[in-house]
């Protein structure tokens, strides 16, 4: 079951070991470009809005249906994340974490 907060359900989040590597990975490299606060402070407010709303997060990109599972892509700069969500079960399932390149 979901915990509860402010005053509705928290949504659990799930990534593989691939997705934790991918996160670590990118991290590295924001670290190495002087953009790893900035990096470090997006993934805090996704992982914080995954929990708390994703519905209201990123844009919807397409339904599976069979699973119960709407797919989502989000920009907070300088990360994009793609994520699935099963609102029946409060479950959130992340698919891919990328960089976005650094502009001027």
């Amino acid at each position: 079951m979901a915990e509860l907060g402010n005053g509705g359900p928290r949504y659990t989040v799930h990534g593989s070991g691939k997705i934790a590597q991918s996160i670590k990975g990118l991290q590295h490299r924001a670290k190495q470009q002087g953009r790893g606060e900035q990096v470090l402070a997006a993934l805090k407010q996704i992982y914080r809005r995954l929990c708390e709303n994703p519905l209201n997060l990123g844009e919807p990109l397409y339904r599976l249906t069979a699973l119960g599972l709407e797919v989502r892509t989000c920009v907070i700069r300088p990360v994009n994340v793609d994520f699935a969500v099963h609102k029946e079960r409060f479950l959130v399932f992340i698919k891919g974490v990328k960089l976005l390149t650094e502009i001027g």
